[in-house]
Formats: structure tokens, C-alpha cells, sequence
């Protein structure tokens, strides 16, 4: 291969990876414009009082895993027959749907209307992840996965921020609508900027038969990428939902102000968690090792959440403690891409996509037995947990053959 087909390579693969994970952060973003406010939006469209309205917002929240539950396997296996871009801008433009959706409503139980379609529909971001998969040589994928979680999470942290000030320009309603208006700017922008990846065409046997794609087998790195991929986003989900109920349990008064730094801290601190600590330090050859040590880091962390008896020390633990969690998912991610066939990869993230909503679920489910007696239990048995996921992949986990 020349020099200039080589650079030409290089050019496109770069420009897959920036406009894939600009196009996610930017959703990720206008997405996260809304949710602060779910709660007080449900009381304007008729929720009785604050206990109802985070019922309301709860059904919303299971109707959406539900919809992924069921949705992603099957998204992920026709990216795998129609194109992963196309998926992605499906996604996309259902998300803005999602707010649309969402912007009319007139009654606080319609919140599990708008939600389920975006469980149903959406999934921008397992899209999106597979689309990298694909976009770039499996040498690259790493990077690549850096760059749409690093872009992930940093539009979640600065999202709410921004539907504050869009709530006080345009009101609850006016800032839910214009954010979809602006994700479906996104997605057309994704129809033009984003290179096409290639799927396989039909092929015919000698008897005319069409060939069908390779196999899906699951194999035993793959089961352990999943289970990583659905502990990640279940410890995520336990501490966002337990934190604010810690806090006002150490605070007592101005638990707003410290939830709001918390998740601030927190939301930064995975960006920097995964362009800090993933991207230069998670190589092939440090991959297993640095799960592991990962992974009892953020078992001590937990355990900090458990023991702190103020509210720096909370914040400081639930900022580490994000840090951590977010580094491990670009090498989660990656385990998943390259444990499989390449042609497969869409079905894959599908797969993956149904074990986060799991996590969805079961993570606030755990936040809500745990509150009944002891939140810092809670918080001592998921690093508990961590440990021995820690031992398991230290054990169990292999490098993936495709990264060289």
C-alpha cells in the first residue's frame, strides 16, 4: 500500500472517529438537557406532589429499560444486514422523537409513553459504538471508543447545565422541544459527515442459494465483556440514585447544592477518567491487569462512600469513584468489538445494549432496598462486589486477539 493510500486511510478513519464522537456527545448532551428537571416538569403537567412526581418519573425510567430490553437485540442485528450508520442515524432521530414526544404531554403517567420509545427506538449510543467498531481498523477501535465515551460522558456533565439556562429562556416545555430539534439537527448532520461503513453483499452458493452472514457465537470472553459492561453500568445507576439520599442523611440542610456539585464533580470526572487514565494506560498488553486494578480501586472507593461522614469527603469519594467506573468502559467496549466477528459486531452491542438495561433496572432496585436500612451497606457491598469482579477478571479475562 503507498504512502498516499496509506494517508488517505488515515484521513478517513480520522474523520469517523471525530464525527462519530461529536455526533454522541452532542446527543448525549441535549439528551441530559432535560432529565435534572423530570421531576419538577411532571408536577406542571399534573403530578399531585413531589412523591408522585418521582413515582412518575420511575415508570418513565423502567418503561425506557424495558423498551431496551427489547429493542436492542434486534437494532443490533439489523445494523449487522442494513449498515451500523444507518442505525446510528435511526437512533438519533428517535431520541429527538423521545423529546418531542415528551414536550406534549399533558398528564405525568404519558412519561412512560415518551421513555418507552426511546428504549424502543433509540439506543444512540450502542449505535454509536457500533459504528466506531467498524469504522476503524481494530488497532484503532480502542481509540476510537475513547473518543465516543470520553465525548459520552462529558456531554451528560455539562447537559444539565444547559437545560437550566433552556428552562429559564424558554420554560420546562419550550426547553424539551428545542432540545429535539436540536438532536435532529444532529442526526442530519450525521447523514453527511459521518463516512458509511461497509456491510458485507448478498452472496449466492453454487446453487444460487444466498450466504448467509457468519455465525453469532458467544464465547467466554465475550460473556465475561458483558457481564463487565452490565456491572459497570449497574454500580453507575446504584450510586446516582443512593448519593442524593446519602447526602441529605450526612447535610441535612443544602442537600441540593451538594447533590449538584456531587454530579458535577461526578460528570467531569468520567470524561477525565476515560481521556486520563484509559486512553494512555489501557493497552493490549495491560488490559486484564489494569481491569483488575481498576476495579479494587473502585472497590475502595465504595468503600470510602461507605465510611464518609461528610460532605467533602462524599463528594471526593463519589468523584473518584466516577473517575474510575467511567475508565473501565472504552475496554469493556473494546473486549466486546473484538471478542466477535467483525461483521457481527452490531448484534453484539445489541446484546450489550439489553444487559445495560438490566443494569438500569437493577441498580436503582438495589439503591431502594438498601435505603430501607443502610445506604452505607449499600455502598460497602458493591465494593464488596468490585472485588470480586477484580478476581474474576484477573482470572478469567484474555487479551483480545484482534488488537495489535
Amino acid at each position: 500500500m503507498s504512502d498516499k493510500t496509506t494517508d488517505a486511510a488515515r484521513a478517513i478513519h480520522k474523520r469517523a472517529i471525530v464525527a462519530i464522537a461529536t455526533a454522541t456527545g452532542s446527543t448525549a448532551l441535549l439528551m441530559n438537557v432535560w432529565l435534572p428537571f423530570l421531576p419538577l416538569y411532571m408536577l406542571q403537567v399534573g403530578a399531585k406532589d413531589d412523591a408522585a412526581a418521582l413515582f412518575w418519573v420511575a415508570v418513565g425510567a423502567s418503561a425506557q429499560g424495558a423498551g431496551r430490553l427489547i429493542g436492542g437485540p434486534l437494532w443490533g442485528l439489523l445494523s449487522d444486514r442494513l449498515g451500523r450508520k444507518k442505525m446510528f442515524v435511526r437512533a438519533v432521530y428517535f431520541a429527538a422523537l423521545t423529546a418531542f414526544v415528551l414536550s406534549i404531554i399533558n398528564a405525568p403517567w404519558q412519561v412512560g409513553i415518551a421513555l418507552g420509545l426511546q428504549g424502543l427506538l433509540s439506543g444512540f449510543v450502542p449505535a454509536a459504538v457500533a459504528l466506531m467498531s467498524v469504522s476503524v481498523p481494530d488497532a484503532k477501535v480502542r481509540d476510537g471508543l475513547n473518543a465516543v465515551s470520553g465525548a459520552q460522558y462529558l456531554g451528560s456533565a455539562i447537559g444539565p447545565a444547559v437545560g437550566a439556562a433552556m428552562a429559564i429562556a424558554f420554560s420546562y416545555r419550550g426547553a424539551i422541544f428545542a432540545s429535539g430539534l436540536l438532536i435532529a439537527a444532529v442526526a442530519t448532520a450525521v447523514i453527511f459527515l459521518v463516512p458509511a461503513d461497509k456491510i458485507r453483499k448478498k452472496e449466492l452458493d453454487a446453487s444460487g442459494a444466498a450466504i448467509a452472514l457468519t455465525p453469532f457465537k458467544p464465547t467466554l470472553q465475550f460473556a465475561l465483556a458483558v457481564l463487565l459492561f452490565f456491572a459497570l453500568f449497574a454500580l453507575t445507576t446504584f450510586r446516582s440514585v443512593a448519593a442524593p439520599i446519602a447526602l441529605k442523611d450526612i447535610a441535612g440542610t443544602g442537600v441540593t447544592e451538594a447533590t449538584g456539585i456531587a454530579f458535577t464533580l461526578g460528570g467531569i470526572a468520567s470524561a477525565l477518567g476515560v481521556w486520563i487514565l484509559s486512553t494512555p494506560y489501557f493497552r493490549r498488553w495491560r488490559l486484564r491487569d489494569m481491569l483488575a486494578v481498576i476495579c479494587v480501586l473502585t472497590a475502595l472507593a465504595h468503600l470510602m462512600l461507605a465510611l464518609s461522614s461528610s460532605v467533602w469527603l462524599f463528594t471526593v469519594a463519589f468523584t473518584l469513584a466516577s473517575f474510575l467506573n467511567a475508565s473501565m468502559m472504552p475496554a469493556t467496549n473494546t473486549m466486546i468489538a473484538l471478542n466477535v466477528n467483525r461483521e457481527r459486531r452490531g448484534t453484539a452491542f445489541g446484546i450489550g445494549s439489553s444487559a445495560q438495561a438490566i443494569a438500569f433496572m437493577v441498580g436503582p432496585m438495589g439503591a431502594a432496598m438498601f435505603a430501607k436500612f443502610s445506604l452505607n451497606a449499600g455502598f460497602a457491598t458493591a465494593g464488596a462486589l468490585m472485588l470480586a469482579l477484580a478476581a474474576l477478571v484477573a482470572l478469567a479475562v484474555r487479551e483480545p486477539a484482534g488488537e495489535k
